[in-house]
Order: C-alpha cells, then sequence, then structure tokens
C-alpha cells in the first residue's frame, strides 16, 4: 500500500515538474534561466516549487523501504498513523528544500559574479567537468559510505533515531533526510548545475539513486561504477570542445 502510494505520488510529480518547466513555452533551460534574472520572491518560489516537485519525483520510490517500515511499525503507536507517515516526509523533504534553498543563491552568486567578470564564462566546461570528477571522487569518500549506510538500512536508522509522537514523526523525517542529502546532494548538484534539471538527467539520476538505495542496497560494486562513469563523464566534458550536457 505505502509503495503504491509513494509510487502514485512521484508519478504525479513528474507529470507536475514537466509541466511547471514548460509554462509559456520556455525550453527547459530558458525556463531555469530566466529564474536567475533577478533577485525576487516569485522567482525564488517558482524555483522552490520545481525543486521540491522534483525531489519527489526523485526520491520517493527509493524511499519506499524506509516509509514502508515507518508506516508499520512506528506511525502505529500514534492516534494516526497516516498523519504521521505524511509528516515523516514532511521533515524528510524539509531538508532538501534547505538544499534547494542553497543551490539558488549558490547559483544566483555565481551568475552574479560572472556578469561582473565576463572572462569567467570561457571556464565554463571547466567548472561542469569539476562538479563531474568531484561526484566521482565523493563517492569514495567516509562521508558518503556513513550517510549511505543509514539510508540502506531502515532498522538500523529506527533503532538509533526512534520518537514517538507528531513531533518525533517530522524529527525522524529531517534526520532521515539529511542523511539522504548527505548522500545525494551531489547528485542533485549535477542535475541542477550541469544538466539544468532536464527531465532526461532526472529520470536516469532518480533510477540510479532507486537502484543505489533501494534495490542493490549501497553494494560497493556500484558505488566504484558510478564513480567511475562520472569521473569519465567529468573528463570528457574537459576534453570535449563543446563539452557534454544533457538537455
Amino acid at each position: 500500500m505505502v509503495a503504491a502510494l509513494l509510487l502514485a505520488t512521484a508519478s504525479t510529480a513528474w507529470f507536475s515538474v514537466y509541466y511547471l518547466m514548460s509554462m509559456g513555452g520556455m525550453s527547459v533551460t530558458g525556463a531555469m534561466l530566466g529564474m536567475f534574472v533577478s533577485l525576487d520572491l516569485t522567482s525564488i518560489l517558482l524555483f522552490l516549487l520545481i525543486w521540491i516537485v522534483g525531489m519527489v519525483a526523485m526520491m520517493f520510490p527509493a524511499m519506499i523501504p524506509v516509509t514502508s517500515i515507518y508506516s508499520a511499525t512506528i506511525a502505529k503507536s500514534t492516534s494516526r498513523p497516516v498523519a504521521g507517515s505524511l509528516l515523516f516526509l514532511t521533515g524528510y523533504l524539509a531538508m532538501y528544500l534547505l538544499l534547494g534553498v542553497v543551490a539558488y543563491f549558490g547559483v544566483l552568486l555565481v551568475i552574479t559574479v560572472v556578469s561582473m567578470m565576463p572572462f569567467l564564462w570561457t571556464s565554463g566546461n571547466l567548472a561542469l567537468g569539476g562538479v563531474l570528477v568531484a561526484t566521482g571522487l565523493w563517492q569514495l569518500t567516509p562521508f558518503k559510505n556513513a550517510c549511505l549506510k543509514n539510508c540502506v538500512s531502515p532498522l538500523g536508522f529506527f533503532l538509533t533515531h526512534s520518537r514517538q509522537g507528531y513531533g518525533g514523526a517530522v524529527r525522524m523525517g529531517a534526520e532521515h533526510g539529511y542523511y539522504c542529502v548527505g548522500c545525494c546532494y551531489l547528485y542533485m548538484m549535477v542535475m541542477f548545475v550541469v544538466a539544468g534539471m532536464s527531465l532526461p538527467a532526472m529520470a536516469l539520476l532518480a533510477i540510479m539513486i532507486t537502484f543505489e538505495k533501494a534495490l542493490l542496497k549501497g553494494a560497493r560494486w556500484f558505488n566504484l561504477l558510478i564513480s567511475t562513469v562520472f569521473i569519465i563523464l567529468g573528463l570528457m566534458v574537459w576534453i570535449l570542445p563543446r563539452g557534454l550536457i544533457i538537455s
């Protein structure tokens, strides 16, 4: 039941992202760049709306194991288990909302600096390739491994982070979201900075994350494979004249 609801929600989110990113007939790249033209509340809120709906689309399939266990155990101790599960997911998404805020202002800062020093545009491929190579190397770090262990072992997570009540549901969701963001934030930077939040890039990363967390449970060989792929892609961006951007 939980799996079906999460998959249905993710499917709805995919259609919503497509609609939001094609409003006004603009391309995905044009729609994204248009949000950083000026610092206004409408642009920020629109970006965060697209961002959080995109996170639902990408991450909810990988959240099936942990949410199922939460709903079957801890949520049943509350008077309204459905509300507890929703609050758990709310706390989880709050961490990705914070990541979206950081991403927005980070890109706005970069665009502002580059507009003041136009010669930096010539270093675009160097920066994009650097993001990809950094993502590949980060796969091998102890922090990535520690966060991934908390993501792929729901029972272990709840044994050490279990809390009661609705407040506990939000806090557990936020704590799990922290580990999930720690595990995936550079994937999101690749999706956003390198691929411009294109739907093909989002779909590929969503499949990869689902395999990494829900299906292969953090298998070391898969981790090494992903690391190698990102490093090779980064090197290709540096070597090829026009880079390698998914759009």
